[in-house]
């Protein structure tokens, strides 16, 4: 089975769905397991995990203990679980949850600004992995299911578990995962305990330090029998990105050259949109978290906890563009790929705009639980839970764009190229920095808004048995209500083009852009335009920009309809929500018994998941499309009409997993299980949107009729644990995918114009197979000071083309731990219909961080972290890497801290 990376003292639960921990609790618990072998779990020798081996001088602590304690929770747990539990209280081994999750095998991340969002599990997306905290569902900010793991500080987390085969007990939904995030409880300390941190942070690219803290306090009474929990983090980062993006590459292009009706090129692919941006970026966290518990009975412990988390990212994207299309171009040349590396003219002047793309995300989740265990055989609980997440940059986005083109500028001489490292640059563009004939153009405020929200009810009851192979056997049932809601803005159609052509003032464009390295294309010696959308906005609404308009009387009637100002409107046809009620039961047997002088152990169950989904939206017929001079197309459709459409759907999902020591210290694991993923909560929306334009004509659209997509999972996997905290693991692993929903294109026609259509279809079945190497090892039988020497390392292989490894070497004796890592993912296709209809692809993606941990005695430690050391970029294209389609860089980021534990 795969590497467990970073453990921690024992404080954790076993997964919600079973049993919440108790105070005792070293590691999660085998539910195969005897009555009597749950009150102290063992080594294959007989040692208890919680001891030493007999003969050892010296009791290990910090990093090595944390080890021990990982290849325990492996080594006991019912299924093929990885975990990364914190070596300490709050500390997980990287500074967010999916740069840590990326450590396990078979595990990759996307970033949002240079920093770890949605992880990948096996070659599967985001949505396939379902995300509990605390065993329960958190609801997420994105329009689909995949949660983003950056919303939640690391500081808060303790554990993190990702089971990749599953149980009956375990809630569905996680084709390729379920991935539980664990917070301290203040019965897992039985005291005082008063954790801080406070660090700095350089972002190199931006060049300026910012605040992270974070807290902790735990206390219990009254003999222990009753305890609260308080911890909250705050981070202030100023980060900085560069970023090259051309939307896509036009393909199967005809390029006549001098417009007698013969192409001189056929079949070409071409840019005909590059836009070069720095980003100035701030990302500001506040979260804390609560946690009540009481155990008035030796048999009962209630509990109750509440969490907050909210992020806002603002971005202020300064961006440098220039557009065309396969007829403005004069002369060409290509590859052998049939690719454009070369061509002369273009229809647009050098353009600027400020893009501003803010994230504005809060988390709640409130919930409560009841455990109680009147003997030692029965247990049972009861778990309530609330969670909402929202993002509201419905109308907060903004895209306000000004052509810099001099009288003196020639489109037609302009010149495109592929850089030394096969990025687009241009050549030709004039002064660019000359903002005298600045010009208004296209201009609009957006976003779109969502809302989650989900009840959840989970109920179970166990019983342990000594009775021949019979074990035990669990029942329980669960319900959840779930609504997403999705809300659409924009700028009415008539205001977004009303002032292009007016002249801006100098006095609006301020300090240029500093693009003067950006990735060597040499385009930008000294930066380029710059401005303000709040500036820019304060003018346009003035009488001297409303007066160069053409019909001010017109312009002065459109933003008094609309309140005065740019207001994005709510879109209706490209709104809606969809809410599942599901309800489902299971039973799970658990069974147990020796072969000879090998233990064996496994379970078997069975879960029943019933799901209603209702969509709501608006519909509207498209009832003529306009282009006035000029501009581009406004689409005119019908008042809007609610709709709502209803489906229901049900599955039985059984589950096997099995365990033996084929050997001393030698363990093979096999399961087998039917899963499902839900279909993504954005596709099952009743929505339409429109892209009028003649050369990109589209329209996306929903289906509520979506169906689960299905998996039948198999598993196997050997673990050779060498000693208490070094082991060597091979898993194997099927997953038969079916009702796979996947985009279908299609042609349809509107008003006597052929739009792409787009929409989501349960068209897909799909094979993945893989192999994961891993393992991990600590030299303490070298010579001091090697012996505080270790390693950790994982490959995973996955068919058809998915790699990922880790590598993570460390150093702890006495005072001193050392931490280095580097993280692996080979190429791969992100989607066959992308930009332009075009496939996507990923880059190769390596990266390099370090730690270094310097205790000053028993209270007080000193840390530093370098992340991205080698400022590895990142890149994606279409089919050939010369098809540029983003080239972005975060740069290094580096902490300087100190950490207090009393």
């Amino acid at each position: 089975m795969a590497t467990v990376l970073m453990a921690a003292a024992p404080v954790m639960a076993a997964p919600a769905q079973e049993r919440r921990a108790q105070p005792q609790d070293a590691q999660i618990r085998d539910s195969t397991a005897q009555p009597a072998e749950v009150e102290q779990e063992q080594t294959q020798d007989g040692t208890p995990l919680s001891e030493e081996a007999p003969g050892d001088d010296v009791v290990v602590t910090g990093l090595r203990e944390s080890l021990k304690r990982a290849v325990d929770i492996k080594r006991a747990a019912p299924n093929i679980v990885d975990s990364i539990v914190a070596d300490d209280i709050g500390k997980l081994p990287d500074q967010n949850i999916a740069e840590a999750i990326q450590r396990i095998p078979g595990v990759t991340i996307s970033r949002d600004n240079g920093e770890g969002q949605f992880i990948t599990v096996r070659g599967l997306g985001p949505a396939f992995s379902t995300a509990l905290y605390n065993g329960r569902i958190l609801a997420t900010e994105n329009q689909g299911r995949e949660f983003s793991f950056d919303i939640l500080p690391a500081e808060l987390i303790n554990r993190v578990d990702v089971s990749k085969t599953p149980t009956a007990s375990q809630v569905e939904g996680g084709i390729a995962s379920t991935v539980d995030m664990y917070t301290a409880r203040p019965f897992d300390f039985g005291r005082t305990k008063f954790v801080v941190s406070g660090q700095a942070n350089y972002d190199k690219l931006r060049g300026k330090a910012s605040p992270q803290a974070s807290g902790l306090f735990s206390t219990t009474f009254d003999d222990n029998r009753f305890g609260i929990l308080v911890a909250g983090s705050f981070i202030d980062r100023k980060i900085e990105g560069r970023r090259l993006f051309t939307d896509g590459w036009e393909a199967n292009q005809n390029l006549d050259f001098n417009k007698d009706g013969t192409p001189e090129l056929r079949g070409v692919s071409i840019p005909t949109y590059v836009e070069y941006g720095v980003n100035s970026t701030s990302r500001k966290r506040l979260s804390g978290l609560a946690t009540l518990q009481w155990k008035p009975t030796d048999t009962l412990q209630l509990t109750l906890d509440g969490l907050y988390s909210k992020l806002d990212v603002n971005d202020d994207n300064k961006v440098f563009f220039v557009f065309g299309s396969p007829s403005d171009v004069t002369a060409a040349t290509v590859d052998e790929n049939n690719t454009v590396t070369s061509y002369t003219g273009i229809a647009s002047g050098p353009t600027i705009t400020n893009q501003v793309r803010p994230r504005l995300a809060k988390t709640y989740q409130a919930g409560f639980n009841a455990q109680w265990d009147p003997t030692s055989q029965v247990s049972a609980f009861v778990d309530l839970s609330w969670s909402k997440a929202t993002d509201d940059t419905g109308g907060n986005q903004a895209w306000f764009e000004s052509n810099l083109a001099t009288p003196s500028y020639s489109p037609a001489a302009v010149k495109f190229n592929l850089s030394r490292d096969g990025l687009p640059v241009y050549s030709g563009l004039g002064d660019i920095l000359d903002t005298s004939n600045a010009r208004a153009g296209y201009l609009t405020l957006e976003g779109v808004s969502v809302a989650d929200e989900i009840y959840q009810v989970n109920s179970q009851v166990k019983y342990q048995a000594d009775a021949g192979i019979f074990r035990g056997l669990t029942v329980g049932a669960n319900y959840s209500d779930r609504k997403k809601k999705r809300s659409s803005f924009k700028t009415p159609d008539v205001l977004q083009s009303v002032f292009s052509g007016i002249r801006y003032p100098q006095s609006l464009f301020g300090e240029p852009a500093d693009a003067r390295d950006f990735f060597d294309v040499g385009m930008f010696p000294n930066g380029f335009p710059a401005y303000s959308v709040g500036d820019l906005q304060e003018y346009l609404l003035s009488d001297a920009a409303i007066n160069a308009t053409t019909d001010p009387a017109a312009t002065r009637a459109a933003l008094a309809a609309n309140g005065g100002g740019f207001g994005a409107v709510l879109i209706p046809s490209n709104s809606g929500s969809a809410q599942e009620r599901t309800i489902g039961t299971f039973v799970q047997a658990s069974f147990g018994g020796d072969f000879g002088s090998r233990s064996w152990s496994g379970n078997v169950g069975v879960r029943f998941t019933k799901t209603d989904v209702t969509s709501r939206g608006f519909g509207q017929e498209i009832l003529s499309i306009t282009t006035p001079p000029g501009l581009d197309p406004i689409v005119n459709l019908s008042p809007a009409q609610p709709i709502t459409a209803k489906g229901s759907y049900a599955e039985i999902l059984p589950s096997a997993n099995f365990k033996i020591d084929v050997a001393k210290d030698l363990v093979f694991q096999a399961a087998v299980a039917k899963t499902l993923t839900r279909a993504t909560l954005s596709d099952l929306l009743l929505i339409r949107n429109i892209n009028p334009r003649a050369r990109e004509r589209a329209i996306t659209d929903g289906n509520p009729d979506l169906k689960p997509m299905i998996g039948w999972n198999y598993d196997a996997a050997l673990t050779w644990y060498l000693d208490r905290a070094s082991f060597l693991s091979v898993a194997l692993f099927q997953k038969d995918l079916s009702d796979l929903s996947e985009t279908v294109t299609s042609t349809v026609q509107i008003l006597g114009l052929d739009f792409r259509r787009t929409r989501p279809e349960n068209v897909g079945d799909r094979t993945y197979r893989g192999i994961e190497f891993s393992g991990q090892y600590t030299f303490t039988g070298l010579p001091a000071p090697l012996d505080g020497l270790g390693v950790q390392a994982n490959v995973s292989l996955v068919e058809p083309d998915a790699t990922t490894y880790n590598v993570v070497g460390f150093y702890e004796k006495g005072p001193l731990q050392f931490r280095m890592a580097y993280n692996y993912r080979n190429s791969y296709e992100q989607t066959q219909a992308g930009n332009r209809g075009q496939p996507v692809n990923v880059a190769a993606y390596g990266i390099w961080d370090a730690s270094l941990n310097y205790a000053l005695n028993d209270n007080f430690t000193v840390f530093a972290q370098a992340l991205n050391l080698f400022n590895e970029k990142t890149f994606t294209y279409s089919v050939f890497e010369e098809r540029t389609i983003t080239y972005e860089t975060y740069g290094p980021r580096f902490a300087l801290g100190v950490r207090a534990n009393f």
